[in-house]
């Protein structure tokens, strides 16, 4: 049973008025959180952090889904699997340190491939060491952090090998996970001369997840909900792929059509269809946004810190060139330069795309003076120069890069807010004049969006000393990000 979302009954609803057909069509950021396609925009294990997900099956059918781990600096891969999810499932993990990298462990029955209950798998460095080293560093510490997508690969039934039946739950356990363990194996009837697609119809959505960083000793807990993207497969038919294969990926589902909402100063919301060549742009579009708007709370009188984590989930596609051939391609928009040449030469391991910082405390007192990083990178300038970033605030690193506060990150931007300004509000803004080709994403019917594509939230924690010895008394609490999307088709908002 295929659930109807309400993203995708507006969408028709908006449709019906402007008389255009078959509008569930194409990719959509949903609003009610399901999809077939989730991206959960950061894992960490420094710190004394461990990070907790969850997906969850709302509906009454199998689901295939691709589970993807990947480091923060070039998303790169570091480990995948497949997991096959009986109706209404709830499948969980937890991912923890292993040596000065991390893994992923999992004590929930659902049937993944290979199987792993009760077990903890490294993560790997195969796709950026070696023969597919890319100037970044090759050590397993790069696997500490990223962000994860999941992705449905098809839906699953009892055609002709009840693969359902198989993956079902019977008293909390599926009744014959080595089924869909041998059916991957040599001579298994989804590889050699079998058919990956038997049992595998349309996939159709209906997920959604979540990701909880946890840090036992200092006693905090920070819970999101990862983005759901509905509209990614145009295909009749799945995509199951072997486990460990590069597909299918974010860039694979085949729309290369995106709906996304429009403001005009009147404060109308219209409906926009951008058609682009490429699929990755469609979703791109979706995630698109001129300005990252959120709070700061840093007042050392309550031992408070903040941090901003800010993913750009396509970027790869933009900044080198096909993995894991590394062929050297020219940066593409909405991105600014190549993964490994940085802003200049010689520094490696980036991709730097300019932005601005500008503060604000809570009586509307702003810096007249737009803020950098610091450490000032002497190459980079102010920019965010990893897929996955952690902005933190008024921190001080012992390396250009981190570790920071909350999170441990190593792959930190800190800033240094004009002095009294411990609580307010920052607009981190992706349009700064840089060359009119670089962020910006336009497709082929003339709508240009503005910007980068990218998503996250900021976490605050307090940390209250007034209390009896040895009482714990650590506050954290997560807000998700709000963005300014600016689309425009000629002077006009687009349509």
């Amino acid at each position: 049973m295929k659930r109807t979302s309400l993203t995708t009954a507006v969408i028709a609803g908006l449709a019906g008025v402007a008389g255009i057909a078959n509008m569930a069509g194409a990719v959509n950021l949903s609003t009610d959180g399901t999809g077939s396609v989730l991206i959960y925009p950061y894992y960490t294990v420094n710190n004394n952090n461990v990070t907790l997900l969850s997906v969850v099956n709302t509906t009454s059918e199998g689901k295939a889904v691709k589970v993807r781990f990947l480091e923060a600096l070039n998303s790169r891969e570091v480990l995948d699997f497949n997991l096959y999810m009986s109706p209404f499932d709830v499948w969980t993990a937890e991912v923890d340190p292993v040596g000065v990298g991390a893994g992923v462990t999992t004590n929930d029955n659902s049937c993944t491939v290979p199987s792993f209950v009760g077990t903890t798998v490294p993560f790997r460095n195969n796709y950026y060491a070696g023969i597919n080293s890319d100037t970044g560093p090759t050590g397993l510490s790069r696997t500490a952090e990223g962000y994860i997508e999941l992705i449905e690969m098809g839906t699953v039934n009892d055609a002709t090998k009840k693969t359902l039946t198989a993956i079902t739950h019977v008293n909390g356990v599926p009744a014959k996970c080595s089924q869909v363990v041998g059916a991957w194996s040599t001579g298994g009837y989804w590889t050699g001369a079998g058919n990956p697609q038997t049992d595998i119809g349309v996939p159709d959505g209906g997920l959604f997840g979540s990701g909880t960083i946890v840090n036992v000793a200092a006693g905090t807990v920070e819970g999101y909900n990862a983005d759901a993207i509905e509209g990614f497969w145009t295909t009749a038919t799945g995509q199951n792929t072997a486990p460990g294969s590069l597909d299918p990926n974010i860039s694979e589902g085949g729309n290369t059509t995106a709906y996304t909402f429009n403001t005009s100063g009147s404060g109308n919301v219209s409906l926009a269809t951008s058609n682009f060549t490429a699929s990755i742009d469609a979703v791109s579009a979706v995630f698109m946004t001129d300005n990252i708007y959120n709070e700061y709370v840093v007042d050392p009188a309550y031992g408070q810190a903040t941090e901003w984590v800010v993913t750009f989930p396509t970027k790869r596609f933009y900044v080198e060139g096909t993995f894991p051939k590394n062929s050297l391609q020219l940066a593409s928009n909405p991105f600014d330069i190549t993964f490994g040449s940085g802003w200049g030469i010689g520094y490696a391991g980036t991709s730097c795309s300019p932005v601005t910082v500008t503060p604000y405390d809570r009586e509307e007192r702003t810096s007249t003076t737009p803020l950098d990083f610091s450490p000032p990178p002497t190459q980079a300038g102010t920019a965010l120069c990893w897929e996955a970033n952690v902005i933190a605030f008024n921190q001080s690193f012992t390396t250009p890069s981190g570790p920071t506060a909350i999170f441990g990150s190593n792959v930190g931007a800190n800033v240094p807010l004009p002095s009294g300004f411990t609580t307010g509000w920052v607009n981190l803004d992706f349009d700064v004049g840089v060359t009119p080709t670089k962020h910006r994403l336009t497709s082929g019917n003339g709508n240009v969006f503005s910007g980068l594509p990218a998503t996250g939230f900021a976490v605050q924690e307090t940390v209250n000393s007034n209390v009896t010895a040895g009482v714990l008394a650590n506050y954290t609490a997560l807000y998700g990000h709000k963005y300014n999307r600016v689309c425009l088709s000629g002077q006009n908002p687009c349509s």
